[in-house]
C-alpha cells in the first residue's frame, strides 16, 4: 500500500516521540509513587514515635483515653490506636474534627479495633518468640469504608508492659495527588504529541516541497530537453537541500554545455561530411555520361572522387580516434589502461616524426623543420598514439607557417616531467581563439583558409590526457605559437 513519504516520516517521528514520552512518564510516575508512599510511611512512623516519646500511655484505670489529634480517615490527620497484648484499646485519637481540643470516647466510634488485626498478631507472635525484647514494626494496607488505609504497627515496652501502637492514614490524598500527576503527564504528553505532529508535518511538508520542486524541474527538462532551466531555491541557508540544488544546477550547466557541444559537433560533422559526399556524387553523375566525356575529363573526375573519398576516410578515422579516446577515458579501468602502456623512447619517436616531415625542408615553398635540445627520455605510453599527437602538432605548425619560417622541435626535462614543445614562426593565434582551438571541428577565421577538419588538435589533446599529461599553447599574434606537451616520466 502506497503511503506518502511525508506521512511515513511524520509517523516514524511520532512513534519515537510517543515511546520516549511514555518511558519518561512511567519513570516519573514510578518515582513519584515511591516518594509519596515513602513520605506517608515516614509520617506514620514519626507519629508513632511521638506517642512513645511523649509517654501518652496511661494507667489501666483511665482507659480508653483520648489522644488529641485528627483521626478521620478522610482527613489529613493520623489515627492512632494503642492496644495491649489482648488487643484491648488503651487509647486512640478523636475522629471528630470539630472537637479536636476536647477529647472524648467518641473518637473511636466506628473505627476498627485494631486497624490491622493480622499485623498485631504477627507482632505479638514475634515478640513472644524473642527471649529478649526488641522493638518490631510492620507496614500494611487495609480497606476501610471503601478507602485504602495505610497502617503502621509497632511494639512498645513503656512501663515494662508490651503495647501495640498502630498509626493509620488514608491513601486517598496520595492517590489523588498521583492521579493529578498522571493527568498532568498525559495532558502535557498529548499536547506535546499534537504540537510535534503538527510541527513535524509542516516541517516535512516544507522539506519535501523543495524536493518535489527538484523533481518537477528534472521532469520538465527530461520532457522538453530545456537544459537552460534551473532550480530556483534559496541557497543562503547552506543546508543540505540548498547544497543539493546548487549541485543540481551545476550538473545542469555541464549538461547544457555538453548538449550544445554535441549539437555543434553533429552539425560540424555533417557539414564536413556533406562536402566530400556532394563532390563524389557530382563526379559520379558526371561519369555516368562517360560516352560523351573526353578521356582527360574522365581521369580528372576519377581523381577528384578519389581525393574526396580519401578526405572523407581521414575524417571518419579522426572521428573514430576521438570516440576511442573518449571510450578509453570513461569505460576502461585504470589497470586495463595500464596494460596498454609500454616503455617507449620519446626522443626516438620525435626523430621519426622529424624524418617523416624532413623532406619538406629541401623543397622550396615549405618552412624549415629543426631539432633543438633533444634529451633522451623514456616514458610509459602508447607509441602509436603519441606519434599521432606529435604528427598532428607538427602538421598544424607546418600548415600555418610561411615558407620562410621555421618549426622547431624540443624535448627537455623538468623535474619528474618531460616537456615536448613545437614552436613555429607563423601568424599566431588570436586571443579570442586560444580557448577554443582544442575543441572538435573548431576552426578560426584564419584556419578556414587551410585544408583540414578541425580535429587534429582535439585528437592530440585527447591522447595526451589519456597519458596523464597536459597540452597547452602560448601564442603571440604576428610572432608565432608554441604548443607544449608535458608527460610524466612515471605512470600516475
Amino acid at each position: 500500500m502506497y503511503m506518502p513519504l511525508q506521512l511515513r516520516l511524520t509517523g516514524f517521528y511520532l512513534v519515537l516521540l510517543i515511546s520516549a514520552l511514555t518511558c519518561f512518564g512511567l519513570l516519573i510516575e514510578r518515582q513519584a509513587t515511591r516518594r509519596a508512599y515513602d513520605d506517608l510511611d515516614q509520617t506514620l512512623s514519626s507519629r508513632a514515635a511521638s506517642v512513645q516519646l511523649g509517654k501518652m500511655l496511661v494507667s489501666p484505670g483511665t482507659v480508653p483515653s483520648i489522644i488529641p489529634g485528627i483521626a478521620g480517615v478522610g482527613t489529613e490527620g493520623v489515627a492512632i490506636e494503642i492496644l495491649d497484648r489482648d488487643m484491648h484499646l488503651l487509647a486512640s485519637t478523636d475522629s471528630n474534627p470539630a472537637n479536636i481540643m476536647q477529647p472524648s470516647l467518641q473518637g473511636s466510634k466506628g473505627s476498627p479495633i485494631p486497624w490491622d488485626k493480622q499485623a498485631v498478631q504477627t507482632l505479638l507472635r514475634q515478640t513472644t518468640a524473642d527471649y529478649s525484647y526488641s522493638q518490631r514494626s510492620v507496614y500494611s494496607t487495609v480497606t476501610y469504608q471503601g478507602q485504602q488505609i495505610r497502617v503502621y504497627s509497632t511494639t512498645n515496652n513503656t512501663f515494662g508492659r508490651i503495647h501495640i501502637i498502630q498509626t493509620a492514614r488514608s491513601e486517598q490524598s496520595v492517590e489523588l495527588a498521583l492521579t493529578n500527576l498522571r493527568l498532568i503527564l498525559w495532558g502535557t504528553g498529548s499536547l506535546i504529541v499534537v504540537c510535534a505532529a503538527l510541527g513535524g508535518w509542516l516541517l516535512m511538508r516544507g522539506v519535501l516541497l523543495r524536493v518535489r520542486h527538484l523533481t518537477m524541474t528534472a521532469r520538465a527538462i527530461t520532457q522538453k530537453q530545456h537544459f537552460s532551466q534551473r532550480v530556483v531555491l534559496s541557497t543562503h541557508s547552506g543546508d543540505e537541500l540548498s547544497q543539493l540544488a546548487a549541485t543540481f544546477n551545476t550538473m545542469l550547466d555541464q549538461l547544457e554545455h555538453l548538449y550544445h557541444y554535441q549539437q555543434r559537433f553533429i552539425a560540424d560533422a555533417s557539414h564536413e561530411l556533406r562536402a566530400p559526399i556532394t563532390s563524389i556524387r557530382c563526379n559520379l553523375d558526371l561519369l555516368t555520361q562517360a560516352d560523351s566525356l573526353a578521356p582527360e575529363e574522365r581521369r580528372e573526375a576519377l581523381a577528384d572522387t578519389k581525393d574526396e573519398a580519401e578526405r572523407m576516410g581521414r575524417l571518419v578515422n579522426d572521428l573514430l580516434t576521438l570516440a576511442h579516446a573518449d571510450a578509453s577515458s570513461h569505460l576502461l579501468q585504470p589497470d586495463l589502461q595500464q596494460q596498454r602502456m609500454h616503455q617507449i623512447d620519446l626522443d626516438s619517436l620525435i626523430l621519426e616524426v622529424f624524418r617523416q616531415y624532413r623532406p619538406g625542408d629541401d623543397k622550396k615553398g615549405h618552412p624549415r623543420l629543426l631539432l633543438q635540445d633533444i634529451t633522451p627520455v623514456q616514458v610509459l605510453g602508447n607509441g602509436d598514439q603519441l606519434k599521432q599527437a606529435l604528427v598532428a602538432l607538427v602538421d598544424n605548425a607546418l600548415k600555418y607557417t610561411p615558407a620562410d619560417g621555421t618549426v622547431t622541435l624540443r624535448l627537455t626535462l623538468d623535474g619528474s616531467w618531460c616537456v615536448v614543445s613545437v614552436r613555429d614562426t607563423g601568424p599566431g593565434i588570436a586571443p579570442e581563439d586560444i580557448s577554443h582551438i582544442f575543441e572538435r571541428f573548431y576552426r578560426s577565421v584564419q584556419g578556414r583558409t587551410q585544408d583540414g577538419s578541425g580535429l587534429g588538435l582535439a585528437i592530440a589533446r585527447s591522447i595526451v590526457m589519456e597519458h596523464k599529461g597536459t597540452l597547452h599553447v602560448e601564442s603571440v599574434p604576428g610572432q608565432g605559437s608554441t604548443f607544449t606537451i608535458c608527460l610524466p616520466l612515471k605512470a600516475s
